[in-house]
């Protein structure tokens, strides 16, 4: 205590007093400004409620205010905890000099305050324990559940028993080992609880390895903010593609710290990225991390797609009727060559680096310069800019708009018969090769690959109990020109007929005559001593003769009375020119 008389110098006095005074001018200052802090907040609620709008206090603000009322509180125990040893040491090192019975009683009232102020510690802990609570609840009660009541129950309890052991030494011996077995058994189930898209390191090159481990933090990272219910919405692709992700377990992608959001998606899909005001970017399949405000645009299945749809159509001579289209296609997987690919960049300027597919793992290999091309085309086609139409749609509406353009260009009947009408032609197939050949390049300068496109099956659909006008027309219309068909086929079958009969006709005469000279030459060569005319009338009478023998049954009336009129016709030409003979009979 020699060192204590001996005082201190005017100007170490002047110093230490100075730094004192700016001490306690500091600790002033933030209490000041943390109450004129949060005045300035009330009247802004107050100001609110006074004008009938929603009061809005941002999260940085309360952070802020918070943080304000810790460090006012820290610097009070610093200020008061530390006073009696920051005390005693300038006593000691001689720098304060004091008379002996005030320092001696000093030292002995502040030391035994501290002595019996467990009750202090315990308003201190409630202290440090309200502001921790009161922070986690703020971001982890509306999607935290009662998860941010244990996490912040276990961290608490876990400091505090540290405390009660060994003071600080407890609370880094005890309580940060504690902490770190726990965040240290989170970070390795991770790996069980959460999906992964490189699961298994020991395979994999130096680059998929380093993805591995950055993948593994995050995961972490989502794990250990779901404790708190702090974490960013995790979401699930749905069973089909045109469906939205299912949320899982909700989060706000809006908050603005290092937790990322976490979206899961088959082998077969990848998800289009947005931020809500221009798009990001095209990312999977598997494990998709989001940040702030992203969110799935669209999940694009990378599967061949087959689709159907029933049509209004007006043929070119204006009957209205339904059509049925059909449709497939994909995502374009194929490598384009040079010349492809300058065509597709001149039709779609965001083919620029499409040629070759950038994505060939798996089963699905993909260019994401396509599939991004695909997004930014469907996206002009929106007339409500809140609405999303899905590429699928967006394709078979192309083949729907082309196939009424083709249809519109045939007549009613050319739907059925084609033009020109060749041997094995099928109209319905010539109406597919053209609207494939209008929609290919158009589709496929978006990214899609089309393998078919075509009108499968019309119909004229009447309501129910009443007849259909348009296709009782049409019938009607149908069976006059078939009949017309039917009576210039038969006419022109019954021409045929007449002329094959008159041919035939004109040839039995022709052989019936030179029958009849053959036999007068051959009689009149063996009997020349007959007169020509007995010749003839025993001709004569042996072709009646004959026709007489003939069955009558087997002779239908119109042949008998053709040989009817033959007989007379006989007689009458014998009683011409041999009257004075016996007339047939």
């Amino acid at each position: 205590m020699e060192n204590a008389s001996e005082g201190l110098s005017f100007i170490e006095a002047i110093n230490h007093a100075l730094g004192l005074l700016a001490l306690g001018l500091l600790l002033g200052g933030e209490g000041f400004y943390w109450v004129s802090y949060l005045v300035q907040n009330l009247q802004k609620y107050s100001q609110a409620i006074r004008e009938n709008k929603k009061p809005k206090l941002s999260r940085r603000e309360v952070i802020f205010q918070w943080f304000l009322l810790g460090g006012f509180l820290l610097m009070f125990n610093v200020l008061f905890l530390g006073l009696p040893f920051i005390v005693d040491y300038l006593v000691w090192s001689g720098k304060l000099v004091l008379p002996l019975s005030g320092y001696q009683y000093l030292i002995s009232r502040l030391k035994g305050q501290l002595a019996a102020s467990w009750p202090f510690s315990l308003i201190q802990w409630g202290i440090f324990s309200a502001l921790v609570s009161f922070v986690v609840y703020y971001f982890g009660h509306e999607n935290g559940e009662r998860r941010w009541i244990y996490s912040t129950a276990g961290h608490l309890a876990v400091l505090l028993i540290g405390w009660l052991m060994k003071g600080w030494l407890g609370m880094i011996f005890i309580s940060l080992p504690t902490f770190f077995a726990y965040y240290a058994f989170l970070y390795q189930i991770s790996d069980i609880l959460l999906p992964a898209s490189y699961p298994k390191e020991e395979e994999q090159d130096t680059a998929e390895k380093a993805r591995t481990k950055e993948e593994k933090r995050k995961r972490f990272i989502i794990l250990a903010a779901f404790t708190w219910g702090i974490q960013f919405p995790i979401l699930v692709s749905g069973e089909h593609a045109w469906k939205p992700p299912e949320t899982r377990i909700r989060g706000d992608f809006t908050w603005d710290y290092p937790v990322p959001g976490l979206l899961w998606t088959r082998s077969h899909e990848v998800v289009a990225i947005t931020d809500g005001t221009q798009f990001k970017r095209v990312d999977g399949p598997g494990v998709i991390f989001t940040g702030k405000l992203e969110r799935a645009l669209q999940v694009i299945d990378l599967r061949l797609q087959l689709r159907t749809s029933e049509i209004d159509v007006v043929t070119k001579d204006g009957v209205s009727l339904k059509a049925r289209v059909f449709t497939a296609f994909r995502m374009d997987n194929e490598e384009w060559d040079e010349k492809t690919y300058e065509e597709m960049r001149s039709r779609n300027v965001l083919m620029r680096g499409a040629n070759r597919l950038d994505y060939t793992r798996g089963s699905f290999p993909h260019a994401r310069a396509r599939i991004r091309a695909a997004i930014s085309t469907t996206a002009t086609w929106a007339s409500d800019p809140k609405t999303i139409v899905p590429w699928d749609q967006w394709a078979l509406k192309v083949v729907e708009s082309e196939a009424r353009k083709v249809i519109a260009l045939k007549n009613l009947d050319e739907l059925w018969r084609p033009v020109p009408d060749k041997p094995l032609a099928n109209a319905l197939e010539n109406i597919a090769n053209e609207i494939k050949a209008n929609v290919f390049p158009i589709l496929r300068a978006a990214g899609i690959l089309v393998y078919a496109a075509r009108v499968v099956n019309f119909s004229f659909p009447a309501k129910k109990g009443e007849t259909n006008q348009i296709l009782e027309r049409q019938i009607a219309s149908w069976k006059s020109i078939w009949m017309q068909k039917r009576a210039e086929r038969l006419a022109q079958a019954a021409a045929e007929a007449e002329k094959m009969q008159a041919e035939a006709r004109a040839y039995a005469q022709a052989m019936l005559l030179g029958a009849i000279a053959e036999g007068l030459q051959k009689a009149k060569e063996k009997h020349p001593q007959l007169h020509r005319y007995v010749i003839a009338m025993r001709f004569f009478s042996a072709l009646q003769e004959y026709i007489r023998a003939m069955p009558a049954e087997a002779q239908d009336a119109e042949s008998q009375k053709k040989i009817a009129n033959l007989q007379a016709y006989l007689q009458n030409w014998q009683s011409t020119f041999f009257p004075g003979e016996e007339k047939l009979k």
